[in-house]
């Protein structure tokens, strides 16, 4: 059964382990259980909409997971949220979420469900076409040790954490803008494990747009006015190892000057880096 998140397709490193060999065991849990209480009071105002937006059930409601059921911690998940939220460099282009990654890439995302469950809680999180889901910081649920749960068999699919770039709602990116995107994604995964990330840049972005959206269409702008369109693929996953439930297309940095534009007809699911 999987107990365990990984974060950027790695394992979450253990948050005790950054704490300065030199200090006592004692005084690097103080330090932990200062930066939790800290992030739990300054929650950023999506997280606390995230986490207004659902209802703790009745305690009587409240349904013990079932044995077989895909499952992970609450706060190891919690605690990877961490990472991102005391990141110090700059990360206003780029954001994390919770993916749930089913094993069968031909799986139908709306089959899946994702539960907060705890002794007095229970949360339903909505999740988007690409299996992601807004993780709500909630004191209730790390104080119970609350479970994440998947309305599927243990094994079914696995939980990750995903940086991708943010989109923006007129469709119109500049190259310098998604370079400089791609460089925040390339430098919080360097700060989340600095050897997996050693020697590797940022050599464009991939777009993944739904499968229905027939109006897709992207395109870039020359600094001499010539457009060139952009090949989308079907059947293609955003990740490697995601479901094949977009259609998508890669733009590599090499190909065009820094004064370039990416041009979007319609809004992409997602937007993420090619690091290399």
């Amino acid at each position: 059964m999987n107990r365990q998140i990984s974060l950027l397709a790695v394992s979450d490193p253990s948050l005790a382990s950054a704490v300065n060999r030199s200090f006592s065991r004692t005084l690097a849990r103080t330090l932990l259980s200062c930066l939790i209480a800290c992030t739990m009071l300054q929650a950023t105002p999506a997280q606390a909409q995230s986490a207004s937006s659902v209802s703790p059930a009745k305690l009587g409601d409240v349904k013990p997971r079932a044995s077989d059921a895909e499952w992970t911690s609450y706060r190891d998940a919690y605690k990877s949220m961490l990472w991102f939220e005391k990141f110090g460099k700059p990360k206003n282009l780029i954001q994390v979420h919770l993916q749930i990654v089913p094993k069968d890439k031909n799986s139908n995302i709306e089959n899946y469900g994702l539960h907060i469950l705890g002794k007095t809680i229970h949360l339903n999180l909505p999740l988007d076409t690409l299996g992601r889901a807004a993780l709500p910081l909630l004191k209730s649920a790390y104080d119970e040790n609350a479970e994440l749960v998947l309305n599927q068999k243990s094994g079914q699919a696995s939980f990750q954490f995903r940086t991708s770039l943010i989109l923006r709602a007129d469709g119109i990116y500049e190259m310098s803008e998604l370079r400089a995107a791609c460089e925040q994604a390339l430098s919080y995964q360097a700060y989340i494990d600095p050897a997996l990330s050693k020697s590797k840049k940022c050599v464009g972005v991939r777009l993944g747009f739904a499968k229905k959206d027939y109006a897709a269409h992207v395109e870039t702008r020359m600094p001499n006015t010539n457009t060139q369109t952009l090949t989308l693929t079907d059947n293609s996953s955003l990740w490697a190892d995601g479901i094949n439930n977009v259609k998508a297309v890669n733009l590599l940095f090499a190909q065009y000057p820094e004064k370039s534009q990416l041009f979007t007809r319609t809004s992409p699911l997602g937007m993420i880096a090619l690091i290399e």
